[in-house]
């Protein structure tokens, strides 16, 4: 495991937590209940557990927005700021985190997606970029949040 998790971490192939120390990160959560299906679901698509958790605890804010209670939409997936209220509305938890997870995995991880950034947008460094670039102020303190978060996951996990 990785002591320091700097703009350069591989965030595609890696594995920081497993799926027990993903549950006992998000214990007393409502965001549990999904954190398993989140590590399975990120590790099958080669993104790393502690990355798609850190992201889906920041977008549901730990699981208890009205998108992840109501809509099984852990991600905000296409909410928008101008527009929240189009957050899709998924079948189930399941479908909702595959989806999201794999929008991910073909738009910032893949060569052709539209935010791969030349294979930069596989660190997080380079993730940061493409969501900063361009947006709202508001997501550079986002992008430290998932920093943080993993970090704090890795430290559970240690």
């Amino acid at each position: 495991m990785e002591e320091t998790l700097g703009e350069g971490s591989i965030i595609c192939g890696v594995q920081r937590i497993n799926r027990e120390q993903a549950l006992t990160y998000t214990t007393g959560h409502p965001i549990c209940a999904v954190s398993g299906i989140i590590h399975d679901t990120a590790l099958a698509l080669d993104i790393d557990p502690a990355f798609a958790l850190a992201e889906a605890i920041l977008e549901s804010g730990w699981g208890r927005s009205n998108f992840a209670q109501n809509r099984h939409n852990w991600y905000g997936y296409e909410a928008y700021f101008q527009r929240p209220d189009a957050a899709r509305t998924f079948a189930s938890d399941e479908e909702g985190i595959r989806v999201a997870l794999e929008a991910m995995a073909s738009q910032y991880f893949s060569p052709g997606g539209a935010y791969y950034a030349g294979g930069a947008g596989k660190t997080l460094g380079g993730w940061a970029k493409e969501w900063v670039d361009g947006g709202p102020a508001h997501w550079k303190a986002a992008c430290r949040q998932i920093v943080a978060l993993m970090m704090a996951a890795m430290r559970t996990a240690g």
